[in-house]
C-alpha cells in the first residue's frame, strides 16, 4: 500500500518570458500516481474498475495514470482531457460542498456535463456516491464552479452559499468545538477529542470524529448531534452573551447538547435548567442574526 499524498503543484514561468502561475490540486501516493493506479480509460470501455500496471503508463498533468492494456495506454495518449479524471483526483460529492477529500477507485463514474462530455468523476465511499445521485447534474455544476477556489485555498473548505446565515464557534481555521467529537457526548456519555482521519464539514464549519461510524451517524443527520447556541457558552446566551466554551463542561438536554464555559456557569445554568434555556432559545436568533457571517468575536464576561 502507497503512502497518500495531496500535491499542490506550483508552476511557475522564469523571469524571462512570459508570467503565469497555476496551482494543480492533485490526489496521488508516494509515486505520483493518480486513482490508486486504476485504469481510467477502462471507466469509459469497460464501465467497472480495472487496476492498471506499472508496465502501462503515461504522465499527464503532473500526474501518472496506470492502464490495463497497451491499447489503453494509446487511447488515453491520444486523448488526455477525454479520459483524464476531474477535481484532481479528488472526490466529486467533496468538491461540490467546497473542499477535497479522497477517493474509492469502486466508486469511479462517468457522467455527462452540463454539455454532454462525458467526463470521469470519482467518490469517497458509498455514502458519498448516495449524496451525489440525489441531484448528479446539480452537483456537478456545483463542483465545476467551486473547484478554482478550491484550488486556490489549497484543498480547505472555502465559504458556500448559505454558510453566512450561521454563527458558529470557530477557530481561525474554521474548525468547531475545538475538535472535540461531537457525536461523543451523545453515544460515549463522554468528552472526546476528533481525529483529522473523519472530518465532516457543515455551515461552514469543520467536525472532527473519532471514528468513521460517529463521521457518518453526524453525516446521516448533523442537527441532531450540533451543540447549541452555534457551540456557544449556553449560560451565556441566557444573558444574551457570546462566550466560548470548556468543551470538556457539558450536558445534554431534552436530546440537545449543552456546553459551557466554566463549571461556575455550569452550576449557574442548572440553578434553573428549564428556565435558562428558555431564556437562552429566545436569545439566540437575534444574537445569529446580529453575528452570522462574521469573525467571532467574544463578550465579555458577565457581572
Amino acid at each position: 500500500m502507497y503512502k497518500r499524498i495531496f500535491a499542490l503543484m506550483v508552476f511557475t514561468a522564469s523571469t524571462v518570458g512570459q508570467v503565469s502561475a497555476q496551482k494543480p490540486l492533485i490526489n496521488l501516493d508516494d509515486k505520483g500516481v493518480i486513482i490508486d493506479g486504476y485504469d481510467p480509460v477502462a471507466y469509459f470501455t469497460e464501465g467497472k474498475p480495472v487496476q492498471g500496471t506499472e508496465q502501462y503508463q503515461a504522465t499527464h498533468n503532473g500526474a501518472i495514470y496506470y492502464f490495463g492494456s497497451e491499447a489503453n495506454k494509446k487511447s488515453f495518449e491520444l486523448d488526455p482531457k477525454k479520459y483524464e479524471v476531474q477535481f484532481g483526483g479528488f472526490c466529486a460529492y467533496a468538491v461540490s460542498q467546497g473542499h477535497v477529500s479522497p477517493i474509492n477507485p469502486n466508486f469511479c463514474i462517468v457522467q455527462k456535463n452540463e454539455q454532454g462530455i462525458d467526463k470521469l468523476i470519482c467518490q469517497h465511499n458509498q455514502k458519498a456516491a448516495d449524496l451525489w445521485n440525489k441531484n448528479p447534474e446539480g452537483l456537478l455544476l456545483d463542483a465545476d464552479k467551486y473547484w478554482p477556489a478550491v484550488v486556490k485555498n489549497g484543498g480547505k473548505q472555502i465559504p458556500l452559499k448559505g454558510a453566512e446565515h450561521f454563527f458558529i464557534n470557530l477557530d481561525k481555521d474554521g474548525l468547531a468545538n475545538q475538535g472535540y467529537d461531537v457525536v461523543a457526548y451523545f453515544t460515549d456519555s463522554k468528552a472526546v477529542k476528533g481525529n483529522e482521519k473523519f472530518s465532516e464539514w457543515f455551515h461552514g464549519a469543520k467536525y472532527l470524529f473519532r471514528s468513521r461510524e460517529n463521521q457518518e451517524l453526524f453525516r446521516d443527520n448533523p442537527k441532531e448531534y450540533l451543540p447549541q447556541y452555534g457551540g456557544f457558552c449556553a449560560y451565556a446566551m441566557s444573558l444574551g452573551k457570546v462566550r466560548p466554551v470548556n468543551p470538556e463542561i457539558f450536558s445534554i438536554e431534552g436530546g440537545r447538547l449543552m456546553l459551557q464555559h466554566t463549571q461556575e456557569a455550569y452550576d449557574l445554568f442548572y440553578k434553573d435548567v428549564a428556565g435558562n434555556i428558555q431564556k437562552a432559545d429566545a436569545q439566540w436568533p437575534e444574537v445569529n442574526h446580529k453575528h452570522a457571517g462574521k469573525a467571532v468575536k467574544f463578550d465579555k464576561p458577565a457581572k
